[in-house]
């Protein structure tokens, strides 16, 4: 059997870290995204089950396997969680809460066990067999091997999440002035709305979700924007909507892919427009609507200019498809509901996007630009974005358009090169256009691999938001390990 124990201190009261592990979307915000994603997370209750995506080592997420875990034993000063399904033959961890003046410490016990040795030799007493012997003495030390391997990754995972829990207890006191508020949020089950909303309900807010399946939970409401359909009780009583909907753009840029792009983002943000206006006349409404955009708006051929939110847009695809993505949201901004439009730069996280479509290529080694790359990328982390959003909705001063982005774009050449460095991998391929023609079409390289924008994020800056990560090599090393 195997043994790990880890201690963090956290510089705030006991009350306040335990009720936020205790909430739904504690989990979620403490995994580091090399590590894995979590696909259910509904806080600590006795007998509630949480699933998983672990990350198999080293390969950041790319390689993962299913883990089921129960957690039971809740009390006042923790909990513990019982593997149910997973990779190993045993996991129990045993969450402990000590306060001490106006810090807190945890306590993490681990025990586990690693299938094999001792289950091949006690068949080999009960069938006399040297054979089995043999190999379960073999498999017996890759144990201890493995055991090892085990505690130190487990060591560098739990010091990732003591930082993650830390950070974000600093995010949620920075707005400890503002009473709970229930939030609807379209697009929560995706890469951004699960950050969002964990950030939400671990701050002690209520997030209702606009679901297109049939709603499973009290706080799922059902819409279809396709057919204009949308579950009205969702907005009544509630104070702002957060819209993150659309179809990926990271695809051919065909026609019927564009009129995809386009349709899912107007056709929805529209039909959320609408039914706030109407129900801002009855009085029953939110006050505030943000909605997803990207810098994108710009267009992607702006070299030797720094954008600010009142620069001009571009005529390309994408600055179209933002332009009519933002003025969908008229109706509500005419009815005087406070919107706020999230110009979105490069998220990088290995769990979607442009780094986990690039990680393979990193990974062997082969990782770099296309061509010389030399334009630059305005970029943000997952946590930031998501900050971001949270922030929009908490601080009545934040209307109209904001690009979120981080203070320190960065030449293409030089991503890349850190991202190698952060993997420990070379990052010196420099590939043809072709190769991103093959998957995105000319028009989609030229306006995703080959944008060159300089994104300035002083709006946000003097809205007080404040960074989790606002340089690239930190926000590489906490995405990737």
């Amino acid at each position: 059997m195997g043994t790990f124990s880890h201690t963090s201190t956290y510089t705030h009261p006991v009350e306040t870290v335990t009720a936020w592990h205790m909430r739904k979307g504690a989990l979620t915000r403490a995994t580091p995204p090399w590590s894995g994603s979590v696909e259910s997370d509904k806080g600590v209750e006795e007998g509630v089950q949480a699933k998983l995506k672990m990350a198999i080592p080293g390969s950041k997420g790319l390689a993962n396997r299913a883990w089921t875990a129960l957690i039971t034993d809740v009390h006042d000063s923790g909990f513990s969680d019982i593997m149910l399904e997973g990779p190993l033959s045993t996991w129990k961890h045993t969450h402990k809460f000590l306060g001490t003046a106006n810090q807190t410490v945890i306590r993490d016990d681990i025990e586990f066990t690693i299938a094999g040795g001792e289950d091949l030799k006690s068949r080999a007493v009960e069938k006399n067999s040297g054979a089995l012997e043999f190999a379960g003495n073999v498999r017996g030390g890759t144990e201890i091997v493995a055991s090892k391997v085990a505690a130190r990754h487990l060591e560098k995972v739990f010091a990732d999440r003591a930082r993650r829990v830390e950070a974000d207890l600093n995010f949620q006191a920075r707005y400890a002035d503002v009473a709970p508020q229930t939030i609807v949020i379209a697009g929560a089950s995706g890469m951004v709305g699960q950050q969002v909303s964990a950030l939400l309900t671990t701050g002690g807010h209520t997030v209702r979700a606009l679901v297109r399946r049939n709603p499973e939970g009290e706080n799922e409401y059902a819409w279809n924007p396709d057919k204009g359909e949308i579950d009205e009780t969702a907005l009544i009583g509630a104070d702002a909507v957060i819209h993150l909907g659309g179809a990926s753009i990271n695809t051919r840029f065909n026609e019927k892919n564009k009129k995809k792009i386009l349709e899912s983002r107007t056709t929805s943000t529209g039909l959320l427009a609408r039914t706030i206006q109407r129900l801002k006349g009855s009085g029953k409404g939110p006050k505030t609507f943000v909605v997803a955009s990207a810098i994108g708006y710009y267009g992607a051929d702006r070299t030797g200019e720094t954008l600010h939110e009142d620069s001009a847009a571009g005529n390309a695809f994408l600055a179209e498809v933002c332009q009519k993505w933002e003025a969908a949201a008229d109706p509500a901004r005419e009815a005087g509901v406070r919107v706020v439009h999230v110009r979105t730069g490069i998220v990088l996280t290995p769990l979607g996007g442009f780094l986990k479509l690039q990680m393979p290529l990193f990974l062997s080694g082969t990782g770099g630009t296309i061509g010389k790359g030399d334009n630059i990328q305005s970029w943000i982390s997952l946590d930031d974005i998501a900050g971001i959003y949270v922030h929009a909705v908490l601080r009545d001063s934040v209307e109209g358009p904001v690009n979120a982005v981080a203070s320190s774009p960065a030449s293409a050449r030089k991503v890349a090169r850190l991202i190698g460095q952060t993997l420990k991998r070379p990052a010196l391929m420099r590939a043809p256009r072709v190769a991103s023609d093959a998957l995105l079409g000319k028009e989609g390289t030229d306006q995703l691999a080959l944008a060159d924008q300089f994104v300035s994020n002083d709006k946000l800056l003097k809205s007080g938001y404040v960074f989790f990560d606002n340089q690239l090599s930190s926000a590489l090393k906490h995405a990737l390990g």
